[in-house]
Parts: C-alpha cells; structure tokens; sequence
C-alpha cells in the first residue's frame, strides 16, 4: 500500500508553504560555484535528486511504488508519459533560469519570470486539474491578482535599484553588458514557458481530492524526478560531452560538488513536501502558495547585496510587493 497520510488543511497550507520555502533558496548555491560549470552543477543536482526520491520511495512504499506506476500506466498510459515529459520539459526551462540568475540576479529574475508563469500556471491548474469546492472563481482571480501585484511592484524595484547602481558605479558581481541582458531576458522568457510543465504533469498525473484517477505521492514523484534527469541529461551533461568538458566532475572536490547535493535535497524534497500537500490541496490552491518561493529569492537576493546602493524608494516597492505575495497566497488557501 502507498504511503498516505491523513493531512488535515491547516497543515497541509503549512506544507505548501514550507516546500517553496526550500525552493527559494537552493539557489543561492549559484553564489559559490567559482567557476564551476553550472551545467555540472546542474547534473550533480538531479543524480542527488533521483536518488532521494527512489530512495525515499521504496522506503515508504515498498513494492507498492513500481505497482501503482504498472496499475496506472495499464489504465491510462498518458498518466505516465506526460509526467515524465512534463519532467523534462520543466527541467529544460529550470536550466534557462538559472543561466540568467547568474546574469540579471535573483531579485530581478524572479519577478519577470512568475509573472507569465502565474497566469499560465493558474489556467493550467484549474482547468486540469479542477477546482475545489467551496473555491470560487472570484477567489482565484483575486488572489492571481494580488500575485501579478506582486510581481509588477518587485520588477519596478529592481529597475529602480538598476539605475541607481549604475549611477553609484556599484558592482555587485551582475553582468551590465546590454546584449547579455537582451539576451538573458529572451532566455527567460522561454524558461516562464517551460517551468509551467510542472504544475501541468501535477495536476494531470497525481491523484488528489479534485483528481480522483492518477498516481499515488511517491510513485507520481518517481516518474517526475525520472523525467527530470532525462531532461538534465539532454540539457546539461550532453553540452559538457560536447565541449569536451566531461572531466570536470573529478576536478572540483567534495565541498563544490556538496552544493549540487544540497540543492537536490532541497528542491526535490520541496517537491515531495509540496505533492503530499497537493493531495490534500489540489494544485489550483498548492500552486499559487508555491509562488511564495519567490519571497525566499528576494530575501536571498538581497542578503546577497543584490540592492546594494539602491534608493529607500525601491525598497518600499518591494516590501509592498512582498505584502501582496503574502494576501495572495492567504487568498488562495481559504485563511480568510
């Protein structure tokens, strides 16, 4: 039998807190990489990733893990197959995001990126994978509301906090070349299209409370988490193989390669603390808490001296942006 605890609400909002909680900030790993080729970083993360999730799989769930995969995939394949590209797909956009987390930073990144994703993502959620009762449409609306608030507030922030830094000459280790930033901003762009693939295969392949048909907790992670290495394979240890760089993984240590296990452990046990949310939740409530994770990035970003020398006025910007971030999510989660 698969691992399912009863979960009541309040903690189950709880969960979906805390999950985006360790989201935002794994990647502050990407401050001390020196050097090290994020794609390496990128590959030592998702092997962390597979073998936590397996692992903890069949600890919990025993042969009851590979069952429920056979017992949904014979009763409708594309439970399994969109999970699994869905895997790949997201892990494709994560790995364009954090090209340009080294480029534009993560108070600046964050805010542009969320807000295509919220509203791909609340679409997405609703319409798959279905709304609970008692959540009204109206709920939904004004809570995305506040979110994309949010999100507009913090990008004004960090334009402020931008003209400001190059009026003081402050160099806090961003790249200021205008063609890198076009480009990492059409990076991102594709990255806020990708990154929804995840709360897609969530709504699709899990089952939960508005999902009456899909995989148990740690099977539908098993899958993901698959997929995702596939995905981290094509797109991170294929272009090392390419430039020849394979080799790099016995040049750093163990205090350079720790980072990428670390962020595994945070990102992918989010996951599963998110997931068992969500099975309680459903991902049109899960989903939207889960923006929370970039409150963590601004903080982050900011304990970081990503707004170093910016004026008082950007930071009253971003604490009302943070504000919004706050009555969204309580929104969305029925507090009040």
């Amino acid at each position: 039998m698969n691992f399912n605890p009863t979960i009541a609400q309040p903690m189950a909002i709880f969960m979906a807190l805390l999950a985006p909680a360790m989201w935002g900030s794994w990647f502050i790993c990407l401050k001390y990489l020196k050097g090290y080729p994020i794609e390496a970083f990128y590959v030592t993360l998702f092997v962390a990733s597979m073998v936590i999730v397996w692992g903890l799989g069949f600890a919990l769930d025993g042969s009851s893990l590979i069952q429920n995969i056979i017992d949904v995939w014979n009763q409708n394949h594309s439970k399994i197959l969109l999970t699994f590209g869905c895997g790949i797909l997201y892990v494709a956009g994560m790995q364009l995001s954090l090209r340009v987390y080294s480029i534009l930073g993560l108070t600046l990144t964050q805010p542009i990126q969320s807000s295509i994703g919220v509203v791909v993502g609340i679409v997405v959620t609703s319409l798959v994978g279905g709304i609970p009762a008692g959540l009204t449409v109206t709920r939904i609306i004004v809570s995305a509301g506040f979110i994309l608030a949010a999100l507009l507030l913090c990008f004004y922030a960090g334009n402020l906090r931008n003209k400001a830094q190059k009026e003081k000459k402050v160099d806090t280790g961003l790249s200021k070349d205008p063609k890198e930033i076009r480009l990492a901003i059409i990076m991102m762009i594709a990255a806020s299209l990708f990154t929804p693939a995840y709360s897609l295969g969530l709504s699709y392949g899990l089952k939960s409370i508005t999902q009456p048909s899909g995989m148990a907790v740690m099977p539908f992670m098993a899958v993901l988490v698959t997929g995702a290495f596939v995905g981290a394979m094509l797109t991170a240890y294929l272009p090392l193989v390419i430039r020849g760089e394979q080799k790099v993984f016995f040049q750093y240590g163990w205090k350079t390669h720790r980072l990428g296990v670390i962020a595994g452990i945070c990102h992918y046990g989010g996951n599963i603390i998110h997931t068992f949310a969500t099975s309680h939740l459903s991902t049109v409530v899960s989903w939207p808490l889960g923006l929370t994770g970039g409150l963590w990035t601004q903080m982050w970003g900011l304990k970081f001296g990503e707004f170093k020398g910016a004026p008082k006025k950007a930071f009253w910007f971003l604490g009302i942006g943070i504000l919004c971030y706050l009555l969204g999510s309580f929104t969305i989660s029925s507090i009040f």
